[in-house]
């Protein structure tokens, strides 16, 4: 074995990545994520713990474990392991595992969200692996983690986990290093972002976040090009579809098959960099790459084998595009791809006459291409950044020969040095004349630069990036075009110092042949220029020019090459020329020109062409040329300084210039305007005007659209070098002021200079300071003075109150602050503050409030803030104006940013000294405003002042504030005022609920505050007592300990333990301090009882044991204070009903509302039992309210666990228990409370009979006198009752109508006679006695008239102690639903405890069941025992009235099992019949009840047969009545039944107990006695059979006179087997006299006889029928003419009176039956019914598929009951005629009637034991037949088994009706005694 050795260099650190589930002695079980901590090792297993639990040590395989590194943090015994990873990279792991327990319970649940989840965890995955891989750049590394943390954020939302906030890195804040106001602010920013996200905006990137003029480039590399072509040139762009223009210049790409085959680098070279994209290229509508394809060779590339063609000549050939709008929309798409990926752009080749634009504009429109695998695979990103960050940030992309496309225009910001002169030139198209040539040209032209002699320069064009300079460029040819359209872009670019006079771009047109050697001959045949200066200097206009073509002769010679350019070159210019006529020139569309010079234009060799045209574009990006003549001007100052005028006028004409022009020269602007500035000494005029100047200048930078350029008027102020300028501004800018209220030209430059205030300032500082550098600071304080004199000039401005000054002054207070940083530089800080100060008291109160605190706000921002003298200055004048407004409510939510800047920027985790005299200013100028302001607003701004506030608050800034208070009303104001806002903000607070961060800082500051009151409060208010705020602090603490957010234990793990190491648990804290506030109170405590119990309660449920141990002993406390208490007398009082009381009320409402635990209970009584009992005074009394309150608690506990179950019978169980304990110890009001809870349940489950019940409880609780109702009876539900009588009533009116939805009108009519008597005889109310009379008579006619199920009873034994303590190791009663058999009940428990094993057998559940953790359901049917009412006894009762009380109103129910086979003779089976009683009769409260007494004893064989015999009498006797009452009745039942008696073919009948006929079975005279009886029975079934086969003659149709003929074949038989085998003398006896009898004990008064007295009311209704209806209804459906006589009877029973003894059972071996049952036997009601006869063949047995085949009853047909009621009256009538009067030949009077109602067969085994069988089939196999499962059994005849199917647990166990062995069919027979009747 491997010796244990510990790891080297310390602990490991380890992720599981298999799960580890092996079971064995110290095996550590592991889940996949999972970490563990490792201590020892082996060579193949570890030894440690998992660091979610530390407690559970064990051994794991080390191949399930990956190490990782980590470092190790001691905390006493904790040892927590930090992975050596990025922070991001951590929180991801955790985030994960997290996720992943909840997204489990998705899966399970089915949750819409899952693959969402899925998805997010993958993603964070994969951006982990990316982030630790250190493979990407620090901008990549950046950007991933603002991705991750922004799907952290979402995910946490989706799961409702806790918001997160970061910093501007994405970094979790740390709360302990950033103020109150700030962690408000970002979780605010967070909240908005993720609710932006979630509603499925636009995401906000990053960017948002950085400053204006971000740039932003596109990474594009060509990984290949497949076509089939040779030499290509590839123009790469980007393209605007909205504005169908290019953005970029072209990139170049020589695809050169030689070069590709040489150059293994070339396709890895081919990368580019479109830069200077600026946020509106990243929001166009749609922009694509665009791929355009020359083909560069012969003029057909079919013809390229041709040596003959022309070589070289430029030819369209294709296009491709790729839509990158998105891309370029998300900043962050792609920036974490580690690896390029590929994709793939289809590429559509031009057609044969078709242009490059059209067949690109073609790519454009996202119609699939046909490509036959043609196109161009590319990989592209965005990067952020200018082009030196993307070249350190992405060297692997950006490599030193990446090349750089700069776009076509301008960046958002032109920064210094960025020096650029481009002309673009696109080449449009033009339209040439054919001539005499039969075709048209394929024409090419070339583009030159030549300058003013002509002189071609060199390398000044550029197609495109990606190649060098060119001297001239051709373009494409199109094959026989007359009308070229070519819109290729060309660069000119010419160097700044060259000279640009006389500079023009030069075309020549050229007819290219394909035959190579004519094409050698061919020679421009026309040529096109154009100037890029215009005369007066200034550049080219950028717009589109039609250039005039000049035929060449070639016969004339150009002697000088440039004599062209006094000719016009453009039509615009020919037109503007005296050369023109009056016309406009130019082709038409007949190819000739409208109207032609007056005279030709030619020179030399060049003559105008009037039927050719030519159109090009151009557009100047240049920070050298302009447009703008004015502005040209004034470039060039030296050339005006001598005259005066034009000089005014340029420094005019400035100030209309666009300021996109004016950007782009700025530096040169500004610095012309300072030289101006400096060399003018001639008059101050020009000073003043290029002061206007200067401030225009500056305000179109300050203009928000302009923004981007101020970076370079900054950088422009670092190099300024005017150093005496800061004079002649400040000169300038104080007159300016000091005539702002007057009326003068300038005061249109005087807004712009207040607008212009900041730059104007740092020209000034920055003038100064190179002054000061350059002549030793001299002037020093005669500048300081100016510059005060400055400062209070704008100050005093601020003074007028005219409208004229309303926007300066509005300029002054939002810019002054912004000069601080500037002039903090040559000026004294505190004398600077002094005059804000003096600035800011000048504003009126009632002007400019919005923008002064705008102004305060700027002020706190600036550099003057953050001096501590300086803020003692400050810091009171801004909280005075901030105090005062707020007060005023004038501008509130701008006051509380004021507010929140200044205590963000006071805000240092160490707190300094000179940060509490702030604190300390802070708390006494407006903590009192900032408190009224938030009771007021309840805004979570401003709350997050005060907590702020409050947090920099040490305990002497506490104590000094509240020694401050002049009176003790004052302070008392305060702390209620404080203590009311707490509470306010615990119970609803202003924070969401996922802001955990801010919530438990909130909480901390709350706790440490009320723990600096309370103290306050002891001191000062304990003597006089102030009731009020000791009241408010309690309640606040409590509530405070009691808030959602605190309670630990609802949280998981992870979170619970982040609290606990940051906040501790603030529960016990404030507990203590709340036990500490009790103690203080000393006599007073008696004032909060019992008020305070209830809190108190609430307090200490909370599971924290520390904090229940320090404050249950507060209860004592309060007993022992009511108990002393002084009484009324001079004695004390003695207990402490008032704690008892209301302890017990509010301990229902908060353990109901979840509150409390085991835990609780066990504390509740060790602690308060131990005081009680340790004192003599209240022993007693407390000790019995400690068990009464530990009794309450179990039960309330009981409720509140089983309330969250769907089980409705769990929780009504519940609430019985409480009823009776809240009964038991006379607490009323909740016993009502309860009730009301039960009946509801009830109604909601449609259980009428228990609401009624229920309902009667409460009716109990009443009396009939008119007494006033309390308060604790009064009824919610009936607000109008007032007294006992009034309520009662309703109650009972109530409780009727549910009798009578629950078909129990027995009940009903019980309470309408009650009623009736309180009418009659107490209130004399006929008018309601006889609507309660109508009521009660109508139930008697549905107890007659309709049908109710006869519902099924059920026992249910619960074994185990995986049941609910109420349910465990106990018996109970059901009483089953409507048609509910013994497979749906099972059916049912089965379903409420899906988890439980149904057992097999009936036999006592053993101690191991009992005792396991599992659960057993034991499962079998009763029958119930009639209790005999002596009102029936030796009367003939119906049936209908006697049914009722068989199977309600009972409390015994039995069942019975065999216990001793006794072989094949059935004769000797002996049964063990089980007696059990339940707690309440049923129905009742409950549809079940407990079984509180049980009693088991044996049957001997002779009593079941006696038994046996007994039942089939009376199933026989019930039929043959329902035959004589029913006479539309079918007699098939009956005749079923007969034939099971006389023709027992398989159960045997009479012959099974054949011995027990001899003469000598009987050995005493027991044995006699049941002999005796066996026999009598023996003789009243050949009596009950000879009259059934009278009534089965009578009635049987034609179709069954065989049956009945066979019938009468075997009753012969069958009576001489009787008289010959079994002795008995059968009596010859008329059946229809004994038919007759029958009816003879029925009532002579006929309902038509009733009728006759009582005439009925033709407009009287009646509820629920009357006599009178009942007769009329007869009488109608009687036959006219009819005198038979009618009779109203259902079928009816003898009952006789019970003599027998009353002993109980004997104990021991009981070997003969017990007296009391067999005497009752003989006096007990008839339950012959034929739906109704249960038997012991449903209850489980000892062989398990015994009980498989007992749970499956045949469930017979649901009766129809609208057709009952529609034929009930006529079948009344029919009754009535067939019990005066049999018909002769057995058929119904009423045959061609509606059918009858179906006849609820009986399938129980009861009534076959006395039928003759066959000998039993001697089988013993268990092996299911093939009749399958759920089959629907078919109607059989008695003789017939029961088809049972086994349950759904034991599917391969499946019986069948006709296959089963004897010892089964024995069990059978062998119970059938324990029933007194058969039921379905």
């Amino acid at each position: 074995m491997c010796a244990w050795r510990r790891v080297e260099h310390g602990p490991l650190y380890g992720v599981v990545i298999y799960h580890f589930k092996l079971k064995g002695e110290d095996l550590l079980h592991l889940d996949v994520g999972e970490t563990v901590i490792i201590r020892e090792e082996t060579d193949d297993w570890y030894f440690g713990y998992n660091t979610r639990n530390h407690s559970k040590v064990g051994i794991f395989p080390k191949s399930y474990v990956h190490l990782r590194e980590a470092t190790f943090l001691q905390t006493g015994s904790l040892l927590t392991a930090i992975p050596k990873e990025p922070p991001i990279a951590q929180e991801i792991s955790s985030v994960v595992r997290e996720w992943f327990m909840y997204w489990k319970n998705q899966y399970v649940s089915d949750d819409k969200q899952f693959r969402l989840v899925q998805q997010m965890i993958q993603d964070l995955l994969v951006w982990r692996k990316e982030i630790t891989s250190k493979k990407i750049t620090t901008e990549q590394l950046k950007d991933l983690k603002q991705k991750a943390a922004a799907k952290i954020d979402l995910g946490n939302t989706l799961l409702g986990f806790d918001l997160v906030v970061r910093d501007d890195e994405g970094n979790i804040l740390n709360p302990e290093s950033s103020s109150v106001v700030r962690i408000y602010k970002e979780h605010v920013v967070a909240a908005d972002q993720l609710k932006r996200e979630m509603q499925g905006e636009n995401k906000t990137s990053v960017e948002n976040k950085t400053s204006v003029g971000a740039t932003y480039n596109l990474y594009v590399r060509l990984h290949n090009f497949v076509c089939r072509v040779d030499d290509v040139d590839i123009l790469i762009n980007l393209y605007d579809a909205k504005e169908m223009k290019y953005i970029c210049e072209n990139f170049i790409v020589k695809w050169d098959h030689e070069r590709l085959h040489k150059d293994p680098d070339f396709l890895s070279s081919i990368r580019v960099v479109f830069t200077d994209l600026d946020a509106k290229d990243r929001v166009q509508d749609k922009v694509f790459l665009v791929f355009q394809i020359v083909r560069c060779g012969v003029m057909d590339y079919k013809d390229a084998d041709d040596k003959k063609q022309t070589r070289g000549l430029r030819r369209p050939f294709g296009a491709a595009a790729m839509d990158i709008t998105e891309r370029l929309h998300n900043s962050t798409a792609n920036t974490s791809m580690t690896d390029e990926q590929e994709e793939f752009i289809p590429f559509l080749q031009c057609g044969e006459k078709e242009f490059m634009d059209n067949c690109v504009r073609k790519t454009l429109t996202g119609k699939e291409i046909n490509h036959r695998g043609q196109g161009l695979f590319v990989s592209l990103k965005l990067l952020k950044g200018g082009i030196r960050q993307i070249r350190e940030d992405f060297p692997h992309l950006v490599q030193p020969s990446t090349t750089i496309v700069r776009k076509m225009g301008f960046p958002d910001v032109i920064l210094p040095g960025d020096v650029r002169n481009d002309i673009y030139i696109t080449i449009q198209e033009g339209e040439f004349y054919r001539g005499s040539k039969t075709a048209d040209k394929n024409v090419e032209v070339t583009m030159l630069v030549c300058n003013k002699k002509g002189e071609v320069l060199k390398k000044v064009i550029n197609p495109g990036c990606g190649t060098d300079g060119s001297s001239e460029y051709k373009t494409l040819i199109y094959y026989h075009e007359d009308k070229p359209k070519w819109s290729e872009i060309v660069k000119v670019a010419v160097s700044t110092e060259s000279e640009f006079k006389g500079l023009h771009l030069k075309f020549l047109f050229k007819h290219k042949s394909r035959n190579e050697a004519k094409d050698k001959n061919e020679k421009p045949f026309a040529m096109a220029f154009v100037k890029l200066l215009n005369k007066n200097g200034t550049t080219l206009r950028d717009e589109e020019h039609d250039l005039l073509l000049y035929k060449i002769d070639y016969k004339k010679d150009d002697k000088m090459h440039h004599a062209y350019l006094d000719l016009p070159s453009t039509l615009k210019e020919l037109e503007a020329s005296n050369m023109t006529g009056t016309g406009h020139f130019g082709p038409t569309s007949g190819g000739t020109h409208s109207r032609l010079p007056k005279i030709p234009l030619f020179c030399g060799p060049y003559s105008l062409s009037y039927r050719d045209s030519f159109k090009i574009s151009t557009y100047v990006c240049s920070t050298k040329l302009t447009h703008n003549v004015d502005l040209l001007g004034l470039l060039s100052w030296q050339d005006a300084m001598n005259d005066q005028t034009l000089l005014k006028k340029h420094l005019e004409q400035l100030m209309r210039v666009d300021g996109q022009e004016i950007v782009k020269f700025l530096q040169d602007l500004l610095d012309s305007l300072f030289y101006i500035l400096m060399q003018n000494t001639v008059s101050d005029l020009y000073d003043t005007l290029v002061f206007d100047a200067l401030v225009y200048i500056i305000g179109i930078v300050a203009d928000s659209r302009y923004l981007q350029f101020r970076p370079i008027l900054d950088t422009y102020i670092k190099s300024f070098s005017i150093t005496t300028a800061y004079n002649k501004l400040m000169s300038i800018l104080k007159e300016y002021i000091d005539n702002a209220n007057e009326d003068t030209e300038h005061e249109p430059s005087f807004r712009q200079a207040m607008k212009s205030l900041e730059y104007i300032f740092k020209f000034i500082i920055r003038s100064r300071e190179l002054f000061a550098m350059l002549n030793e600071n001299r002037g020093k304080q005669q500048f300081e003075i100016m510059l005060k004199q400055l400062i209070q000039s704008i100050g005093g401005m601020m003074l007028y109150t005219s409208d004229r000054t309303v926007r300066a002054q509005c300029y002054a207070l939002k810019n002054m602050p912004a000069t601080i940083s500037d002039i903090l530089k040559v000026f004294n800080a505190v004398e600077l503050s002094q005059l804000f100060v003096e600035f800011l008291s000048h504003v009126p109160k009632e002007r400019f409030k919005i923008q002064k605190v705008k102004c305060i706000e700027d002020l706190v921002k600036t550099e003057l803030f953050t001096k501590r003298e300086c803020r003692e200055v400050l810091l009171p004048m801004m909280l005075g104006h901030v105090r005062d407004m707020m007060e005023r409510q004038d501008e509130m939510s701008a006051c509380i940013k004021v507010l929140s800047n200044i205590m963000d920027t006071l805000f240092t985790p160490c707190k300094p000294i000179y940060v509490d005299k702030d604190i300390n200013t802070i708390m006494e100028i407006i903590l009192r405003t900032v408190i009224q302001t938030t009771i007021k607003t309840h805004a979570g701004d401003c709350v997050a002042v005060l907590l702020n506030i409050l947090r920099q608050m040490s305990e002497s800034h506490y104590i000094n504030y509240i020694g401050k208070f002049p009176l003790p009303t004052d302070l008392e104001d305060f702390l209620m005022e404080i203590m009311m806002l707490f509470q306010n903000l615990i119970q609803s607070s202003v924070f969401q609920p996922d802001w955990m961060e801010m919530i438990m800082l909130q909480n901390s500051i709350i706790l440490r505050a009320l723990r600096c009151f309370a103290h306050t409060i002891n001191d000062r208010f304990s003597n006089p007592f102030q009731y009020q705020l000791w009241n408010n602090f309690f309640h606040c603490a409590i509530s405070f300990l009691t808030q959602n957010h605190l309670q630990l234990e609802n949280f998981s793990s992870t979170k619970r333990n982040k609290i606990i190491s940051q906040y501790k648990d603030m529960r016990r804290e404030m507990g203590f301090e709340i036990r500490s506030m009790w103690k203080s109170l000393g006599t007073n405590k008696i004032s909060f009882i019992p008020e305070m119990v209830g809190r108190l309660l609430e307090m200490t449920l909370i599971p924290e044991t520390e904090l229940r141990k320090a404050t249950i002993p507060i209860f004592f406390d309060m007993m022992v204070c009511e108990y002393n208490q002084k009484g009324s007398t001079k004695g004390i009082k003695g207990n402490f009903k008032e704690v008892e009381n209301e302890m017990i009320n509010q301990m229902d409402v908060l353990v109901e509302g979840g509150r409390g635990d085991e835990q609780y209970v066990q504390l509740f009584r060790d602690i308060l039992y131990n005081l009680c009992n340790g004192s003599d005074q209240i022993r007693k009394q407390g000790l019995e309210f400690v068990d009464m309150i530990t009794m309450l608690l179990q039960r309330l506990m009981e409720y509140r666990h089983i309330i969250q179950d769907e089980i409705k019978d769990h929780r009504m169980s519940c609430i019985v228990n409480l009823l009776d304990f809240y009964n038991d110890i006379g607490r009323q009001e909740m016993y009502i409370r309860y009730l009301h809870k039960l009946h509801n349940m009830h109604l909601d489950s449609d259980n009428y009979t228990e609401a009624a019940h229920t309902l009667m409880l409460y009716a109990k609780l009443l009396n009939w006198k008119d007494e006033r109702l309390t308060t604790i009876l009064q009824s919610e539900a009936f607000p109008e009752a007032t007294t006992h009588r009034e309520l009662k009533e309703m109650l009972y009116y109530d409780i009727i109508q549910n009798f009578e939805k629950g078909k129990m009108w027995e009940k009903g009519i019980e309470l309408c006679k009650e009623i009736s008597q309180l009418y009659e005889n107490e209130l004399f109310d006929y008018d309601k006695l006889s609507w309660i009379l109508k009521r009660q008579a109508g139930l008697y006619e549905c107890i007659m008239k309709e049908m109710r199920p006869d519902p099924e009873y059920f026992r249910v034994g619960y074994y185990g102690r995986g049941f609910p303590s109420f349910l465990q190791n106990k018996v109970f009663i059901y009483r089953g639903k409507e048609y509910e058999r013994l497979q749906e009940f099972n059916g049912r428990m089965q379903t409420l405890f899906p988890n439980a094993e149904l057992m097999k057998t009936l036999t006592q559940a053993s101690e191991e069941v009992k005792e396991s953790n599992k659960q057993y359901l034991q499962i079998n049917a009763v029958t119930p025992v009639m209790e005999m009412h002596q009102k029936f006894l030796n009367k003939h009762v119906s049936e209908r009235i006697l049914k009722y009380y068989q199977i309600n109103e009972v409390q015994l129910f039995t069942f019975s099992r065999r216990i001793d086979e006794g072989g094949n003779n059935i004769a000797n089976i002996w049964l063990e019949k089980t007696n059990l009683t339940t707690a309440s009769p049923l129905p009742g409260i409950l549809c079940w009840f407990p079984v509180t007494h049980t009693i088991v004893y044996k049957v001997s064989p002779i009593e079941s047969a006696i038994d046996q015999m007994e039942n089939s009498n009376k199933k026989l006797n019930s039929a043959i009545d329902h035959q004589l009452t029913e006479p539309n009745a079918r007699v098939d039942q009956l005749g079923m039944l007969l034939k099971g008696i006389v023709d027992a073919a398989v159960m045997g009948g009479i012959t099974n107990w054949k011995h027990f006929y001899a003469e000598d079975f009987a050995e005493n005279d027991r044995d006699k006695e049941f002999v005796r009886q066996l026999k009598e029975q023996t003789k009243t079934q050949v009596e009950l059979i000879k009259e059934g086969m009278y009534v089965h003659k009578r009635k049987c149709p034609d179709v069954q006179k065989p049956f009945h003929k066979y019938l009468e074949e075997k009753h012969d038989e069958w009576q001489q087997m009787i008289e010959k085998e079994y002795n008995i003398k059968v009596m010859e006896r008329s059946s229809s006299s004994n038919t007759l009898k029958r009816l003879k004990s029925q009532s002579v008064l006929s309902l038509d006889r009733i009728s006759s007295m009582y005439p009925s009311n033709a407009g009287q209704g009646a509820v629920g029928g009357s006599l009178s209806n009942v007769s009329s209804s007869a009488s109608i459906a009687s036959p006219i003419g009819s005198s038979k006589p009618t009779s109203n009877r259902s079928p009816s029973v003898w009952v006789k009176g019970d003599k027998g003894d009353k002993s109980t059972p004997m104990k021991g071996l009981q070997t003969k039956v017990n007296k009391k049952l067999v005497n009752k036997r003989a006096s007990q009601v008839s339950t012959t019914s034929g739906s109704d006869s249960p038997d012991s063949n449903r209850n489980s047995l000892d062989n398990p598929i015994e009980l498989n085949e007992q749970i499956t009853p045949r469930r017979p047909p649901r009766p129809d009951i609208e057709k009952e009621r529609r034929n009930s009256q006529q079948r009344l009538s029919a009754q009535f005629n067939v019990m005066g009067h049999l018909p002769e030949n057995g058929a119904s009077d009423e045959e061609d009637g509606p059918p009858p109602l179906p006849i609820k067969h009986s399938t129980d085994t009861s009534s076959k034991i006395g039928i003759d069988a066959p000998p039993l089939p001697t089988r013993h196999s268990l092996a299911p037949t093939k009749t399958p499962r759920k089959s629907k059994p078919s109607l059989r005849s008695e003789n017939s088994v029961d088809t049972e199917v086994a349950p759904p647990s034991l599917p391969e166990k499946i019986t069948s009706s006709r296959s089963f062995d004897k010892d089964r069919h024995l069990d059978k027979l062998s119970t059938s005694r324990s029933f007194d009747s058969e039921r379905l």
